[in-house]
């Protein structure tokens, strides 16, 4: 159940920070070139989905690891040491078109739609008293928009990865459309959503919040110190 978990926790961590780091860079980006205007929530979701895009060059790679190596039950270390030996340097980067699909909505999803959902909503009479039942709905819809819009580029991705180039129908990802749509229509495109979609959401609450935790308090270091009078002359407040 948990095969392939080192690799994929230790891809997860530069996979979120390029992310947040590649949001962050695009929204203050577009603030300086705006003189400071509040970003409308069409920049916000477009900031998200290229952070997404970006992050793709490492899930790809790292992700295609984790599938060979659950699909063959191998140790880490003896998969990749089996991949540089059967393939070239490219090949680590296979299926990499459908997985910068998959990260864009996804990223838009959780990184752009909750955190602008949740500030309309947090606004608002009915949930002005309770922010967290405000962050549960955004999350929720968040999350459901992430799975659902991603969830056909990673059947495709998942498909060509664990593959590779041994049947003639997974070599590139339009083909593999064509074979996953012959084998039972549009629906099958969706196969296997519903655990994807409850570990989506359920990520969404984590995400988000952490990052929200994170960059306040970075931001509370950031600021110069509060000189005050008991701070300057200790004796004057005796």
């Amino acid at each position: 159940m948990y095969r392939g978990l080192l690799i994929n926790c230790g891809s997860i961590a530069p996979i979120t920070a390029s992310q947040f780091g590649t949001n962050r860079i695009m929204e203050r980006a577009l603030l300086q070139q705006r003189g400071g205007q509040p970003l409308s929530s069409v920049d916000r979701f477009g900031c998200a989905a290229v952070a997404g895009a970006v992050s793709a060059l490492v899930a790809s790679p790292t992700e295609l690891i984790i599938i060979q190596q659950q699909k063959k039950c191998t140790p880490l270390l003896q998969e990749v040491k089996h991949f540089a030996a059967t393939y070239s340097a490219i090949s680590a980067y296979r299926g990499v078109g459908p997985c910068i699909g998959r990260e864009t909505l996804y990223a838009a999803g959780y990184l752009g739609l909750c955190p602008i959902l949740f500030d309309k909503l947090k606004d608002t009479q009915q949930f002005k008293d309770s922010p967290a039942s405000a962050m549960a709905i955004a999350g929720v819809v968040g999350g459901v928009f992430a799975a659902s819009a991603s969830h056909p580029f990673d059947t495709i991705k998942t498909r060509m990865q664990a593959a590779m180039y041994t049947k003639p129908e997974y070599l590139t990802w339009t083909s593999t459309a064509a074979t996953i749509y012959k084998e039972g229509g549009v629906l099958n495109f969706w196969r296997g959503l519903l655990p994807r979609m409850t570990r989506i959401i359920a990520a969404t609450f984590i995400l988000i919040n952490v990052r929200s935790a994170a960059v306040g308090y970075l931001e509370e270091q950031r600021q110069p110190p509060q000189l005050t009078a008991e701070k300057l002359l200790p004796e004057l407040s005796q």
